[in-house]
């Protein structure tokens, strides 16, 4: 493609895909075919050089977020966007990352203002692909001997964006306009340095200015270090080969995300429902359109073809809310490579399977495409709704996977994630907003042969982390009082997701500090995503508070404090000290009313995943494991998984008297079952007469017809509504 300019090889390339079907054309993989050791070779450095990218640029930030969360990641990308390899962190960015450099070339930026060694191009703006405003995605071009041979990708999560309620996590934001900082698809750097007035931007419109810039040159020393190296990489395997074998990863890449779809799956359609909460009727508002109740449909369509081509619909995606959880098509996409590598797999991480999708664009106007009809929509927390999307893609593949025997490879569905961030006056006398990343590690999901794991997983990255607590106390003004393990927080199943944890903090040492209780996936008034084939799912995530407490009076007196959330029907907080507000459980999210003080206590839990089959059919030795290390209630052991215990010390399931009375919960069910024709007709009524339909409920029903008149047609059919039914 010698002479064409980089706008020219993207439609050139297109155009070979659809003649040949493989990306580039590339119909042989010769590199990989002349010698598998050095093409292995070479993926495996490329792979290690953005992980010493990540390791670079983190330590150079010194933000907490970074630094101790690890809520960042480097790339290597195609002169053409495609990604090629990343390095560990957050990996629902590769895609937004490889759209944000196509973006640049076919918006010309390839002839003004130029690509040159050394620049520096960011974007944050989520009318341009952006997630939302506090992940600033950056990209240099690198060239050796002149030539443009490929671009360094960096992200950085940034401790304040300077929207209009502190912090990170804008759940709040009525609007576009309160989002924060906007990097517009700008030039704001050159020979490896940023521009001066890009500098005075940040100081001027950010809280923590500091650290912001600080993620900033984190992320430059990160793609200055892939750039070194790279040319090292070059010289030892030559220019074509290089050029060659990376364009080769990424189309190897999707071959085998198309392999696995192929061998493991079925073709079919097949389509999976979430709906998703705002419960911010009568709290802590910016502005007065934002006092309602909201309920967010989250529908997936998936359609897998006989040729292993997958299709992706949101048809019946709901309206746009007037909070920070409204999202970009792209910015969704991108998270959807994400939870296909999760559910799929990949030999190489890249942009290659995003070649075999048709993901169909959202309804125009939906809150996964708000901005041809609602410009002003916010993004504050976009990943909010996405990654609970996202967590659809374990259900559906599950069941085709189950569907050709491949049940090792099924999950249930994801954790909710519920953000803790804080902002005030630290212990060292400065100002500081940021999180605390204990969300970034949930449960995991139940598989199909195995519980999941604690406490070890979040679906927006694999490597999870919630940082060290001592670390945590050198940044925020707090104290850890506790980090436990959750019972009963994965569900209930024959096998159960991993348990999420609770921690428990007190406030020290500030003259006040504001604590966001913020929304990245949970839910308050509806249950998370269901489990899969008879589980019962987990309880939504529930925080408490308490300001102006007792806590130094006992402590003085050496009394016991608050160190876990203790069994639901008697939270420890509610029996273990006094406070003058006192807010148990109090429903996510929301913003404290006034500045917490010293000794105040926070309960943050974080949820478990999702279970897996039956309840009754689950191991009664794994119960009683369960039982002997807290991880499940005696209630739930005896109500919900029909095990029969006695506790001398230490718990002993009775097996053959747990076998007699899972006998009497299954003739229990019989007798409260219908048959569905009459589960149906009973249920329709109440669908046609609206009953008990909060207007949370009814809008979103609404919304979602209006936008996807298909899908409002397909559901009074299936209801038997008249034609010219509404919500």
């Amino acid at each position: 493609m010698a002479g064409l300019s980089l706008a020219e090889r993207i439609q050139a390339d297109k155009e070979a895909f659809a003649k040949t079907g493989n990306l580039f054309g590339l119909e042989t993989l010769t590199r990989k075919e002349e010698d598998r050791g050095e093409y292995e070779a070479l993926w495996h450095i490329l792979s290690n050089l953005c992980n010493v990218a990540w390791e670079t640029g983190c330590k150079v930030s010194s933000s907490p977020i970074a630094v101790e969360g690890g809520d960042a990641l480097w790339g290597l990308h195609l002169p053409t966007g495609e990604a090629i390899c990343v390095s560990r962190g957050i990996t629902a960015h590769p895609g937004l990352l490889a759209d944000m450099i196509k973006n640049f070339i076919n918006l010309g930026y390839e002839d003004y203002p130029g690509f040159h060694q050394g620049d520096i191009f960011e974007n944050n703006d989520p009318h341009y692909g952006g997630i939302h405003a506090p992940d600033f995605d950056m990209a240099m071009p690198l060239f050796y001997e002149g030539k443009l041979v490929a671009w360094a990708s960096a992200v950085t999560h940034v401790s304040d964006c300077g929207s209009v309620t502190p912090g990170s996590v804008g759940f709040l934001n009525p609007d576009c306009y309160s989002d924060g900082l906007c990097i517009s698809m700008e030039k704001v750097g050159e020979n490896d340095a940023y521009y001066p007035w890009y500098e005075r931007r940040v100081r001027s419109r950010t809280r923590t200015p500091d650290f912001v810039m600080g993620d900033a040159r984190g992320r430059l020393a990160g793609c200055v270090t892939i750039r070194e190296r790279l040319i090292e990489v070059i010289e030892k395997y030559g220019l074509d080969f290089f050029l060659e074998a990376t364009q080769e990863f990424v189309e190897d890449s999707r071959r085998y995300a198309v392999g696995r779809v192929k061998t493991q799956t079925v073709p079919g359609r097949i389509r999976k429902s979430q709906f998703k909460d705002l419960a911010m009727k009568d709290k802590n508002i910016i502005l007065g359109k934002q006092d309602v109740d909201c309920l967010m449909a989250l529908p997936m369509e998936l359609e897998v073809g006989a040729d292993a081509g997958v299709r992706l619909s949101l048809r019946g995606a709901s309206g746009t809310v007037p909070f920070g959880e409204n999202i970009s098509p792209t910015a969704l996409k991108s998270g959807l490579l994400n939870g296909y590598s999760h559910i799929v797999g990949f030999d190489m991480f890249n942009s290659g399977p995003t070649a075999a999708w048709d993901v169909e664009t959202p309804p125009s106007g939906s809150w996964a495409n708000p901005f041809e009809v609602d410009y002003s929509a916010s993004s504050g927390v976009a990943w909010a709704p996405a990654v609970m999307w996202m967590s659809n893609l374990y259900e559906v593949f599950g069941r085709l996977f189950q569907m050709r025997g491949f049940v090792e490879e099924m999950a249930a569905g994801a954790a909710t994630t519920m953000t803790a961030e804080f902002a005030g006056i630290t212990q060292l006398g400065y100002y500081l907003a940021g999180l605390t990343l204990e969300q970034a590690s949930n449960g995991s999901p139940a598989r199909g042969f195995a519980d999941g794991e604690n406490s070890a997983w979040c679906i927006y990255t694999p490597n999870a982390d919630f940082g060290n607590a001592e670390v945590t106390e050198l940044y925020y003004p707090i104290l850890y009082l506790g980090r436990n393990i959750e019972p009963d927080s994965g569900g209930y199943g024959r096998f159960r997701g991993g348990l999420g944890h609770t921690a428990v903090w007190m406030v020290h040492n500030t003259p006040g500090m504001d604590y966001q209780c913020g929304d990245a996936g949970m839910r308050s008034k509806v249950v998370s995503n269901h489990g899969m084939y008879g589980a019962y799912p987990t309880f939504p995530d529930s925080p408490s508070y308490a300001h102006d407490t007792n806590v130094k009076e006992l402590i003085d007196a050496q009394e016991p404090l608050v160190h876990d959330r203790g069994p639901a029907e008697a939270p420890t907080i509610d029996t273990a000290i006094k406070a003058r507000d006192l807010q148990s459980p109090a429903p996510a999210p929301f913003l404290t009313p006034e500045p917490l003080q010293n000794y105040d206590i926070i309960v943050h839990p974080i949820s478990g995943a999702q279970a897996m089959g039956d309840p009754v059919e689950r191991d009664p030795a794994a119960i009683e494991v369960d039982l002997n290390k807290g991880w499940t209630s005696p209630r739930v052991a005896s109500d919900i998984h029909g095990v029969v215990a006695s506790h001398n010390g230490a718990y002993t399931v009775d097996a053959a008297a747990t076998e007699a009375r899972r006998a009497e919960i299954r003739e229990e069910r019989k007798k409260s079952a219908v048959p569905f024709k009459e589960w149906w007709t009973e249920e329709r009524k109440k669908v046609a007469a609206k009953e008990n339909m909060d207007p949370a409920v009814l809008d979103m029903w609404r919304s979602s017809m209006e936008l996807s008149p298909d899908y409002g047609a397909e559901l009074r059919s299936f209801w038997d509504l008249p034609d010219d039914f509404e919500f």
